[in-house]
């Protein structure tokens, strides 16, 4: 007898009422989860990823409603059940983990707390009685150890702000799986986290399936996840399912040109020397969404007939695409298909690449032993019992030389001192100890006045570009303001359009407000400020955090067009070593304030010296479900700056620790051409690196 789906939905449509009218996000909806299957979702930002998780727990919002449809979950109908049944279902056997953790935790209770709440809440159903506190405090615990916290019986009694951003995604995983639900709705679970922390939580995940055969629907727009993580893939765009299918069938052989360009999107690290394939326009409004097929304006295969009719979803073996080249009875005109098909989406002529070692190998950057530590008062008590002052030692002793043309990638999680190194080269913090060199000249202790004449030479592109732009000033005059700051004369200036036109933007969008543009956008924005005053170097922070695929494909060739136009010198900070691997000539790998390993990109990648590379390597979530394998998990989080540890900062974490690493500091030492290293068993991680993975 045929195995039942967990979840069956079919034909379901949603809408929103909002003040501009009623906008439709979802449209023939079909899908089902067998139980203990991992079934990720895909697609741009307003496609309707996020609205099918919560049409499934009835989460909608106020102004949503599902206009018509059937939700099954196991044997009920949800769009029948009542507010009682849906509360018991959403405690006991559906969960769902949000993807902003601190949205989601309550500031002003303990962790402890919430969680013994949370079984109160929904009375134990499972266990068929009422457990003490002391009991339902006890399973928490166990828990919050099952999800990796490190002293859960200590940490339980904890607020959500006293936790790192990867431990409250764990505090939300640990609330959802105190039921043990049969379902586990996860909407971008891993997004912005660390790579070593997302492989953490998709081995978590992977293990629940596995102990308690738990159902997951896996929410993401990072498809190297995906394809590690999931059994299944559903393609939404507009609202619509494009393309679904076998995790392993729709990577290696996608059918809908909108897959297609999704993969092709997608950075990874041995594709330095190509060009990424990026989606011409954007999603259209679900306002006014086009007649025929939804992706037709942005498609390089589109035919007038795509235009004129609706696709319909079709199966071929169970796998189905949305695609009317693939009906036979459309029209559509193969012939044509054929002399397409050879100058496809990836066909993109690729940048002749240039010498990224700089000219005569003059340093553009130096710093000599720099160092920032943050000075922390002590609050009021603490200056009443004479508390002394902590330092946190964000940056501690780098040297780091980067020539004029390169572009170095520096990489390393959350805390590692990355954002704080590149702000005080470019002096936008004071060091606290050593030198920063700049085309020749020292410029530590550099006055104000005269840092204001080196600014136009130095610039940084934010993490956020909304934050680095004013709400209240449109786009053409953010684009001339720093002319007016700096004095520059007319003619050395570019008109507003010409730095539109730089970074792939129309004239359009001078008109409008930073709200107004889209967050890839709102990037390019960013860059062509920071273009304007001509740079010789420029400071990336997470230049595609946050952003779609395409969007980010779309400013990462951005990015080396300018390079090689304008000789650009760069320095890119990124958790995501994928674009470091298409991007960067060079890479810095940093931990704890420290440089731990510096070469060339290929050397590091392909023969990493430091346990550390080889960790965060090894976390890499590959965008090929048959790169699926073991892999070199980090136990903890990065210690505290406050109080480093003695020795070697990472061998509280480090597979290959022996007694010398905890009380002798290594040494940054050579180890190759351009290859430096500092492990006191870089030779042994060499050797037998691979088989800690």
């Amino acid at each position: 007898m045929m195995e039942q789906p967990l979840v069956a939905v079919r034909n379901l449509e949603v809408a929103y009422h909002t003040q501009r009218g009623t906008l439709q996000a979802l449209y023939d909806v079909n899908l089902h989860i067998m139980p203990g299957e991992i079934v990720g979702v895909v697609g741009e930002t307003g496609c309707g990823k996020s609205t099918v998780a919560s049409s499934l727990l009835r989460l909608l919002p106020p102004n949503g409603e599902i206009l018509r449809g059937q939700i099954r979950f196991k044997d009920q109908n949800l769009l029948e059940a009542g507010d009682e049944q849906l509360r018991r279902l959403r405690g006991q056997e559906m969960a769902m983990i949000f993807q902003d953790p601190m949205t989601s935790l309550n500031p002003v209770f303990t962790v402890g707390g919430q969680m013994v709440d949370i079984q109160r809440a929904h009375n134990d159903g499972r266990r068929g009685q009422r457990a003490s506190r002391g009991e339902l405090r006890q399973r928490a615990i166990d828990v919050l150890e099952q999800v990796g916290i490190p002293d859960a019986g200590e940490r339980i009694d904890h607020y959500p702000h006293h936790f790192s951003g990867g431990m409250r995604q764990r505090i939300m995983i640990a609330m959802a799986l105190l039921s043990r639900p049969d379902l586990l709705v996860a909407d971008e679970a891993t997004a912005s986290l660390d790579v070593t922390l997302e492989a953490q939580i998709l081995e978590l995940i992977k293990e629940l399936r596995q102990k308690y055969n738990t159902a997951v629907l896996f929410i993401s727009h990072d498809l190297g996840v995906i394809a590690q993580l999931c059994d299944r893939v559903i393609v939404m765009y507009a609202g619509h399912i494009v393309e679904q299918g076998d995790v392993y069938r729709l990577f290696e052989d996608p059918q809908h040109p909108y897959t297609r360009a999704l993969l092709g999107s997608v950075p990874t690290r041995h594709q330095y020397d190509q060009r990424l394939t990026t989606i011409p326009g954007r999603v259209p409004s679900l306002f006014n969404l086009p007649p025929g097929c939804k992706f037709a304006g942005r498609c390089p295969h589109v035919q007038t007939v795509c235009r004129q009719q609706e696709p319909q979803l079709l199966d071929n073996d169970g796998h189905e695409v949305r695609c009317l080249i693939y009906d036979s009875e459309s029209g559509y005109d193969h012939s044509q298909l054929a002399g397409e098909a050879e100058a496809g989406p990836a066909a993109t002529p690729a940048t002749p690449e240039r010498d990224l070692v700089g000219q005569n190998g003059h340093h553009l950057i130096e710093t000599d032993r720099l160092s920032m530590h943050f000075i922390e008062e002590p609050g009021l008590l603490g200056q009443l019992f004479g508390a002394e002052r902590d330092s946190v030692r964000a940056v501690d002793d780098v040297d780091l030389a980067i020539a004029r043309g390169e572009v170095v990638g520096l990489v390393g999680e959350s805390g590692s001192g990355k954002t704080t190194l590149g702000r005080t080269i470019l002096r936008l913090q004071e060091p606290t100890a050593g030198r920063i060199m700049f085309d020749s000249q020292d410029i530590t202790d550099a006055t104000h006045r005269e840092l204001r004449r080196l600014r136009p030479r130095m610039q940084m592109i934010f993490q956020d570009p909304y934050s680095g732009l004013s709400p209240r000033l449109r786009v053409s005059y953010l684009l001339r303001e720093p002319y007016k700051i700096h004095n520059v004369p007319r003619e050395d200036q570019y008109s507003v359009s010409e730095l539109l036109r730089f970074v792939g933007l129309s004239d359009e969008q001078a008109h409008k407000f930073p709200h107004e543009l889209s967050g890839g956008q709102a990037r390019r924005v960013g860059i062509a400020r920071a273009l304007a005053l001509r740079p010789d170097f420029i400071v990336a922070d997470e230049p595609t955090s946050g952003l779609d695929v395409s969007v980010a494909a779309s400013v990462l060739n951005l990015m080396r067009d300018l390079a090689s136009q304008f000789n650009l010198t760069y320095l890119i900070i990124t958790h995501n070593l994928n674009v470091i691997g298409y991007i960067a000539s060079r890479v810095a790998v940093m931990y704890l304030g420290n440089l731990v390993e510096i070469g060339p990109t290929a050397e590091i990648f392909n023969n990493p010296a430091h346990p550390y590379s080889l960790a965060l390597l090894s976390a890499i979530s590959e965008p090929d479900p048959r790169q699926r394998g073991r892999r070199l998990l980090l136990s903890g989080e990065i210690p505290s700056p406050k109080n480093p540890p003695a020795g070697c900062r990472f061998h509280t974490r480090c597979p290959f620790v022996e007694r010398k690493c905890r009380v002798e500091p290594p040494p940054l030492e050579q180890v190759g051409p351009g290859h430096w290293v500092a492990c006191h068993r870089w030779d042994y991680v060499r050797e037998h690196g691979t088989e800690k993975d």
